[in-house]
């Protein structure tokens, strides 16, 4: 199908953030009409929306230095972590606000794309009335993306170049550009390394497995703010592996680095419940995620029967992690924008991964039909997501949400409707289709990046539509 588009950067969008998800789910998709030429047709939409593409220059929204300094604060407060910390003192992204009034003041575009991630974070934490939010987001996310170039060109091995990577990440895939998220992530995998992210508990040379590390300048809370941001590294690297395709950048025995201590202090503060889950849970996953990428990664051809029951093994440890820590029900417990995302982060992946481990079972591959508890999970994951966007707060942002845990879902589920012949029972399942394929539109209305995937949640959804409402 790929072969069929002319334009590159059409065929490379696709490439990278739609086919990528499909490979999980192609044979239950490609075997049947309908979604083959649902496909083709958004296809021939993105080649021609990425034919006419026109830079989208946004209006400056009116961001008062008093609204700036509030959002700042309001980040600073809730946030106060210790193993992922700001690399920029307080005072000094206080002062930014000030420092970009003042015309012979030159800011790099490190501190820039910092300040204006933590104005983004203080708007989504702010719950006051604030009219406009969503083109002030969009003002904050375009100026980002404009530092971009010049940041890339002067990127050095900092903790702000690192910190900067990592939001850049999120940015560029909240954008439907992954290819560019994955060479920031490149980069910041660099960054790391040099700065000895990848060896905190590597002996010194000389020394035996039993003799102290080499870094014993160090304080143990140094120690452990790397360990925790190299984890996130692994974790990150197995995510652009499993949803993206990707080759790994951090191979097994390129690293010698212990787990942190989750408090990264010592002193176990109740602010940082919700963080702390997060990472022992996501670790957990990440583990898990670990032993399937190696399971598929093998060449040789493996017995069908002790093929499933790995795969079978792993479900279960997904099942068990989300069992101990009870991410379902912590949802409701969370106070506040950031640690919501964090929990929600746990159930996504943990949805994500039942799936594609079950469709990548032997028995269920040539399956005529999705086996019954992977449509109950891709339907689970989309109403939590759809919960998640409903609040004001988070309406403006969820892109890069869809191309790294829902895409999978949405798939299933429109395959499920496609394919199914119990016609009055997808009703439900076709109105979550539609409302997602809504929310991508809706984005899609104010950034011009986004059409190309709009493109394609709208051919499937018509598709859906088709069976669920066939011409008299």
């Amino acid at each position: 199908m790929l072969n069929g588009i002319k334009d590159d950067r059409a065929r490379s969008l696709l490439a990278s953030n739609v086919f990528c998800h499909l490979r999980n789910v192609e044979s239950r998709l490609f075997e049947n009409e309908t979604c083959v030429k649902a496909v083709e047709a958004a296809m021939a939409e993105v080649e021609r929306l990425e034919s006419a593409r026109e830079v989208n220059v946004l209006d400056p929204p009116a961001i008062t230095k008093e609204m700036a300094k509030r959002w700042v604060k309001s980040y600073y407060e809730v946030y106060q972590f210790e193993g992922f910390r700001v690399p920029l003192e307080k005072s000094f992204v206080m002062s930014i606000p000030d420092l970009l009034e003042i015309p012979h003041v030159h800011l790099d575009s490190t501190s820039q794309i910092i300040y204006y991630n933590v104005l983004l974070q203080g708007i989504m934490l702010d719950s006051e009335y604030l009219p406009g939010r969503g083109k002030i987001i969009q003002y904050l996310y375009q100026s980002s993306m404009t530092l971009l170039d010049d940041w890339l060109c002067h990127i050095e091995n900092t903790l702000p170049d690192m910190f900067a990577a990592f939001l850049m990440i999120s940015m560029t895939l909240e954008g439907c550009n992954s290819e560019m998220a994955w060479k920031i992530f490149g980069y910041a995998c660099n960054i790391a390394r040099a700065m000895g992210f990848f060896s905190v508990d590597e002996p010194s040379d000389g020394q035996n497995s039993q003799s102290e590390p080499h870094s014993n300048s160090e304080s143990e809370v140094d120690k452990n703010r790397k360990r925790f941001e190299f984890w996130h590294l692994l974790r990150m690297d197995c995510l652009f592996r499993l949803s993206f395709g990707k080759p790994a950048l951090i191979p097994g025995g390129s690293w010698t680095v212990n787990f942190p201590d989750p408090t990264i202090t010592g002193i176990d503060d109740a602010s940082t419940r919700f963080i702390q889950i997060h990472f022992l849970a996501s670790m957990r996953l990440t583990l898990t995620l670990l032993k399937y990428l190696d399971l598929v990664g093998v060449e040789m051809q493996q017995d069908t029967d002790v093929y499933d029951q790995a795969l079978d093994g792993l479900i279960a440890e997904v099942q068990t992690i989300m069992s101990d820590w009870n991410a379902e029900e912590l949802v409701s417990s969370a106070m506040n924008h950031v640690d919501t995302w964090f929990i929600v982060d746990i159930l996504f992946s943990s949805y994500k991964m039942l799936i594609v481990f079950t469709q990548s079972k032997r028995c269920n591959q040539n399956s005529q039909f999705l086996p019954r508890h992977t449509v109950d999970v891709a339907r689970k994951s989309l109403r939590m997501f759809q919960s998640l966007m409903s609040s004001e707060l988070s309406a403006y942002w969820g892109i890069s949400l869809i191309l790294m845990h829902q895409f999978i879902p949405f798939f299933i589920l429109c395959g499920e409707i496609i394919g199914s012949h119990r016609y009055n029972e997808l009703e439900d399942d076709f109105i979550l289709v539609s409302w997602l394929n809504d929310f991508v539109d809706k984005a899609a209305e104010e950034r011009p990046e986004l059409r190309p995937i709009a493109a394609i949640a709208k051919a499937m959804t018509i598709a859906c539509q088709q069976v669920q409402f066939p011409a008299s």
